[in-house]
């Protein structure tokens, strides 16, 4: 805790008054203006210690004629973000974008948004909701401010959910390929190849495609599938176990 933010709490102390009851219900800096509490969520945020900011910018922000409620909106949803509270941030991203379109904080918002989402994706194994979720939004931010170091970051993280998705997708075509439901397995190992050409599973979809219309004696489709891997892939894992004269 800071020195600042120390003397604050000693202010309630030295009123006699619980963390609480304060602001009497609207700030629990008692003896400071908002401008104060906010420079001290501003001290807060240097050092790190999201805590405190989160408790000053949330108070500013109940204090009537606080003429920077934008900026610190968007601190606190940065703040909740570094502190991994990862739900109320992109709810506070979101806020900031509904009140402010028009402002530039609403530009910082969108990619908070975007990587909220982000972060709020789970390993492959389980629901992808939010994976789907922060793909839609960080490819939208990429493609408004493409060129920028927002839209870069922001397509990183899309390609990071494209990954993953594609991950799961081929996952699940290996896990009924296993078990014999070779027309399962080639709904998944299909919808790899189709929607996430651009990422390192798309190959080995293909190549799982080959066992499976193998399995059930579709020899054209082995060989329209065993050249589509050849030419679109050409440098490809897969394709250099087909080309070493692996089945």
């Amino acid at each position: 805790m800071t020195n600042d933010i120390r003397r604050t709490f000693i202010l309630c102390v030295a009123f006699g008054l619980s963390l609480t009851a304060c602001g009497g219900g609207v700030l629990p800096f008692p003896g400071l203006s908002p401008d104060e509490v906010y420079r001290l969520g501003l001290q807060a945020m240097e050092q790190e210690e999201w805590e405190e900011a989160i408790e000053a910018f949330e108070s500013v922000l109940f204090s009537p004629g606080f003429n920077r409620a934008a900026q610190a909106r968007l601190l606190l949803a940065n703040a909740q973000y570094s502190n991994e509270r990862y739900i109320e941030s992109r709810s506070e991203y979101q806020r900031v974008i509904d009140r402010w379109p028009a402002d530039t904080v609403s530009i910082r918002a969108a990619l908070g948004v975007c990587r909220s989402l982000a972060a709020l994706s789970p390993i492959t194994p389980l629901d992808q909701g939010f994976t789907k979720q922060a793909r839609l939004q960080c490819r939208q931010v990429a493609g408004d401010f493409a060129g920028t170091l927002m839209g870069l970051e922001a397509q990183r993280l899309s390609n990071e959910m494209t990954i993953k998705l594609a991950e799961q997708d081929y996952d699940t075509g290996v896990h009924y390929l296993k078990r014999g439901l070779v027309d399962s397995a080639l709904l998944y190992f299909e919808s790899v190849a189709t929607e996430f050409p651009e990422t390192e599973w798309a190959p080995w979809a293909l190549y799982q495609m080959l066992d499976a219309f193998g399995r059930i004696g579709y020899v054209r489709d082995v060989e329209a599938t065993r050249d589509l891997l050849l030419e679109a892939y050409p440098d490809s894992e897969p394709a250099q176990l087909l080309e070493d004269g692996a089945p």
